[in-house]
């Protein structure tokens, strides 16, 4: 497949144009990645090369600019570019040979584009890569949504197959997958599971639970009354939708969005009232003990 090259010429025009001397350019493709092109230009003219960064190969491959070189001269490297023209002032004094080298490439697929970064990235700024270079896909393990209470989970990856393969959860960080070798194109797919926070909040005892969750599954939560000396709480019931009896201490939530569980008490004072009864005992007997023990006035 041709790659697109045009020539762009810079002279005022003469009546005598046709009896001008003429230079002949030819320019070719290393390792054939196009094809060799010949053209016959007016000598002493300044002509210009726009030759395509990249070009298709088939429906999977492209070749991709990387130097050139004029009349067997030392290769001048350019910078790579993923798309646009790379153009070039030829000397048209003589005729003159341009080589142009070319990588060919391979392009990595993915529905997660905007998730996912390379190690070491695409030398085109996109995602494509030299043929039989080595790379690595990066990928944070947590999205955190607009909302602080939902985020997305990475729960596996795969690589040119349906099946995920499940990696361990992390809290922070960025995944970092094996080598991938750049021979062929590739797919790569990546399956973030939503997650709901549900928080658990008591003013006594301890509550247990809060945390992030999968949706759609089912969190346990609970709360553990304390030893209260004088004034001991009773649980009561949750605040907050509840799977059962919202009497109990333990009991399930639906993680179909992000909840918040209030664990409600009432104070019972019979402690206090039972040890007041007991100190007040305690006085009247210690005042009739000294009465009779008063020594009586003759």
């Amino acid at each position: 497949m041709l790659s697109f090259i045009s020539f762009h010429e810079s002279y005022e025009m003469t009546d005598y144009q046709d009896n001008q001397s003429k230079s002949k350019i030819t320019v070719s493709y290393a390792d054939d990645t196009s094809s060799t092109h010949t053209i016959l230009v007016n000598s002493n003219q300044k002509y210009t090369i726009s030759q395509e960064h990249s070009w298709a190969n088939n429906n999977f491959t492209r070749f991709n600019l990387q130097a050139y070189s004029i009349d067997n001269n030392p290769v001048v490297p350019i910078q790579r570019a993923s798309d646009g023209n790379f153009t070039l002032d030829v000397p048209t004094d003589s005729n003159h040979s341009i080589v142009f080298l070319a990588k060919p490439q391979f392009k990595i697929t993915s529905s997660e584009t905007t998730k996912i970064n390379f190690s070491p990235p695409s030398p085109t700024n996109d995602n494509w890569f030299d043929s039989d270079s080595d790379i690595q896909i990066i990928a944070p393990y947590v999205l955190q949504s607009n909302q602080e209470d939902t985020r997305q989970q990475l729960n596996g990856w795969s690589l040119d197959s349906p099946d995920i393969n499940i990696i361990s959860r992390q809290e922070s960080g960025t995944f970092k997958s094996h080598t991938i070798h750049m021979s062929s194109t590739h797919k790569i797919d990546l399956e973030y599971t939503t997650q709901y926070y549900i928080k658990v909040i008591s003013n006594f005892g301890r509550a247990l639970g809060t945390d992030w969750y999968d949706s759609g599954t089912i969190a346990y939560v609970s709360v553990m009354p304390t030893d209260d000396i004088l004034v001991k709480h009773v649980f009561t019931g949750w605040q907050g939708q509840v799977i059962g009896s919202e009497n109990q201490e333990s009991v399930g939530v639906l993680v179909d969005s992000p909840k918040t569980l209030v664990a409600n008490w009432v104070a019972d004072y019979t402690n206090v009232s039972t040890i007041g009864i007991a100190i007040i005992a305690v006085v009247v007997l210690a005042l009739i003990y000294q009465k009779r023990r008063a020594p009586s006035k003759a």
